[in-house]
Formats: C-alpha cells, sequence, structure tokens
C-alpha cells in the first residue's frame, strides 16, 4: 500500500526551509537599508509570521487528510481480507465433506473417515483456503499422514475432542500428536510458536 505521507512531510519541511531563507535574506536587506524604521519591520515581521503561520495549519490539515486516507484504506484492506476469510468459511461448513464430519464428530456409534473421505477434504482445504495442504507439505515434509489429518482437521475448525473421535484416537494421543506436530514444523522452514496459529496463518 503506497504512503502518501511521506512525500507530504518532505515537501512541508523543504517549503519551511525555503521560507526562513527567504524571511532571512528579506530582513537581511531590508536591514540594511538606514530609511526602514523598526516600526516597519514589525509590521513586515508580523505579516511575514501570519503567512508561515497560514502555511503551516494548511500543511498540518493535508497532513491530517494524508492519515485519514490512509487510514481508510487499511481499515477498508482489513474489512475485505475479514469478509474473504469469512466467505471461504461459509463455503467450507456447506461440503458434504464437512456436513459428513460433523456427523462423525457428534455421532457415538464409531463411524469412520474412509480413505477417499479424506482425499476429498485435502480437496476441498486446496480449493478453498489457497492450496492450504500443497503449503503445509511443502512447509514441512517430514509430517506423517495422521498428523496431515490433525492439520487438516483444526483447519476445518474442529476442536481436540470432535478430532478424537474423526480420527478414532484418544484425546491424550491428539494432544500428543499435537505436541509432536510443532517440534516437527518447528525444525522445518516454518517454525511456530503455537499450532493453532500456525494452522490458521498458512
Amino acid at each position: 500500500m503506497k504512503n502518501t505521507r511521506l512525500p507530504i512531510i518532505g515537501y512541508q519541511f523543504n517549503f519551511i526551509q525555503w521560507i526562513f531563507l527567504f524571511v532571512f535574506l528579506f530582513f537581511f536587506s531590508a536591514c540594511s537599508h538606514e530609511d526602514i524604521t523598526h516600526k516597519d519591520l514589525n509590521q513586515l515581521l508580523i505579516i511575514l509570521l501570519g503567512f508561515l503561520l497560514a502555511f503551516i495549519i494548511y500543511i498540518s490539515r493535508r497532513l491530517y487528510q494524508a492519515r485519514t486516507i490512509l487510514k481508510e484504506k487499511e481499515n477498508t484492506h482489513i474489512i475485505n481480507l475479514s469478509n474473504e476469510e469469512d466467505l471461504r468459511e461459509m463455503n467450507f461448513i456447506q461440503t458434504e465433506i464437512y456436513l459428513k464430519l460433523k456427523e462423525i464428530s457428534s455421532d457415538e456409534k464409531g463411524k469412520m473417515m474412509t480413505q477417499e473421505d479424506w482425499i476429498t477434504l485435502e480437496l476441498e482445504l486446496n480449493n478453498i483456503y489457497n492450496n492450504f495442504a500443497v503449503r503445509l507439505k511443502s512447509c514441512c515434509e517430514q509430517i506423517s499422514e495422521t498428523e496431515l489429518r490433525v492439520c487438516y482437521l483444526l483447519k476445518a475448525g474442529f476442536s481436540v475432542t470432535s478430532i478424537a473421535k474423526i480420527i478414532g484416537r484418544t484425546k491424550s494421543a491428539v494432544s500428543m500428536s499435537r505436541k509432536r506436530l510443532l517440534e516437527k514444523i518447528n525444525r522445518c522452514d516454518c517454525p511456530a510458536t503455537d499450532l493453532d496459529d500456525f494452522i490458521t496463518t498458512i
């Protein structure tokens, strides 16, 4: 995003330097004339100071306007990003694979995901979240298949309890898997301090 503040600031200081130079030269020239009285010099000084004050006020307003415009652009950019994220999430929770995951996570009969289901989930995540699975694998090739699935489910917004049901493991096993995941990621080219934050940003 282009910063409009710096050019205005530079312009402001350059112009003020010229103003002070002009004032200095003017008074130096005026003082060299013996017929110039102190009263005349004071009047000229008041006029020049008034002009300088008006210019400073003008530049301050321009700078304020530039800051306001820049802030509005930043806010618009943030809103657009938020809207895009909301739209992606809305699209994802309407997919068949997400609905199946929700069903499995809330079912007590022990339904499981098939290999085809995992492939479908990976494809949906890649499609909706800008090649999420591809970028995850390229970031750390040491991640196992089970750990990848945990990452997919974290990206899909499922809790540790739900993930345990979906992959058929205990909660403690999923927690240990999360810990190993973070250790592996930190040994790769994508260090992270928190697994959830890492999954959210990738």
